[in-house]
């Protein structure tokens, strides 16, 4: 079974919603786990995540007007508040008790905005990702709306024995495909570490740190998918003969499903080395959003033919190698989740009778 057929939606979790340069005064929608959201900040600077529907006729409040802290519907002027309250209707002196619409946990951490979908009452900001290297200045960034599962881009970032392949023109090296990671859980986390031996520099490493291309290097990471939307990779690259010399670095991703069958997709690239200038933050900067497309144009390519196969247009199957270990255990943790979720969720109510 492919990984877009069998992983779940958890909505009690955290979501990155939007970076912070994206929300300010003016009101953005967006897509997220199915649900409209509108964001934007008040005038004091919070921000704010609004169900994207007026709660009259579900006039999306996103293409409405921003009046002060409130929003005013561009269809029949209803008006709310930032709390979601409507307090204010043109064609009626009496406001309904239901004339509201849901407003949405947002937390402000490691620049992004980060929204809780599900139970507000389980809405604990300390299971937000922690990511303090994010809050340094030597980063570079890339943003995608992705046309795949998000399962797929986790299983992606989690095998690295796609890059010789797909990324062999910038970082490559023979030893991503041969040394098999060692992965194992830790909760809802999956934790994945390697050291790999006397590779050879691929040119985005010799680009950036300056190793000579083709050289023996050392190349350690550790990759940690932190359900149900980070992955985190902390790396660290060394000539082979010069271990004292090391240029460490992360790779942050974040996923957020959209819901209609996409992924909102962030990702950063940190250098950990002292003395970082704006011309190597520069090369990062280009060799990064160049990796970062190829896999965008694999994984879309990946799910077009899903979707083709899924319609039952050819039978077949999907088999797994050891290298797998780590990407078979996020599906696991997804499907775990999701059944304690569904075990805890409060019993609808019975209609009156």
């Amino acid at each position: 079974m492919s990984a877009s057929s069998t992983s779940p939606l958890i909505r009690n979790a955290w979501y990155a919603a939007a970076t912070s340069a994206e929300v300010g005064r003016t009101l953005l929608g967006r897509h997220l786990l199915g649900t409209p959201v509108v964001l934007y900040r008040t005038e004091a600077g919070e921000p704010v995540a609004l169900l994207d529907a007026c709660a009259h006729r579900q006039f999306p409040l996103s293409r409405s007007a921003l009046v002060g802290d409130d929003i005013r519907c561009g269809y029949h002027g209803f008006t709310f508040a930032s709390s979601g309250e409507c307090v204010h209707i043109p064609s009626s002196p009496r406001i309904p008790r239901d004339a509201r619409v849901r407003r949405f946990p947002l937390v402000e951490r490691h620049d992004m905005l980060w929204l809780w979908p599900g139970d507000p009452a389980l809405a604990d900001p300390s299971r937000i990702p922690d990511c303090p290297w994010l809050d340094g200045s030597a980063k570079v960034s890339y943003y995608a709306h992705l046309r795949a599962h998000y399962q797929l881009l986790i299983e992606n970032l989690l095998d690295f024995s796609h890059v010789p392949y797909v990324h062999h023109d910038q970082q490559g090296h023979p030893e991503l495909a041969r040394v098999i990671p060692r992965a194992r859980e830790h909760g809802d986390t999956v934790v994945s570490t390697r050291v790999m031996r006397e590779s050879s520099t691929p040119p985005l490493w010799s680009d950036v740190m300056g190793l000579p291309l083709g050289a023996s290097m050392d190349h350690d990471q550790r990759f940690e998918f932190r359900a149900p939307s980070a992955v985190c990779i902390r790396q660290a690259v060394w000539a082979s003969q010069d271990p004292g010399q090391r240029y460490p670095f992360s790779t942050t991703h974040f996923m957020t499903p959209d819901g209609c069958g996409a992924t909102h997709y962030w990702s950063w690239v940190s250098l950990e080395w002292e003395g970082v200038d704006p011309a190597t933050l520069e090369r990062m900067d280009r060799g990064a959003r160049e990796v970062a497309d190829q896999d965008v144009v694999a994984l879309e390519a990946q799910q077009a033919l899903h979707d083709r196969l899924r319609d039952g247009a050819v039978a077949h199957g999907v088999v797994s190698v050891p290298f797998d270990a780590g990407s078979l255990l996020t599906r696991q943790v997804l499907v775990r989740m999701a059944k304690r979720e569904r075990e805890t969720a409060p019993e609808p109510r019975s209609a009156a009778s």
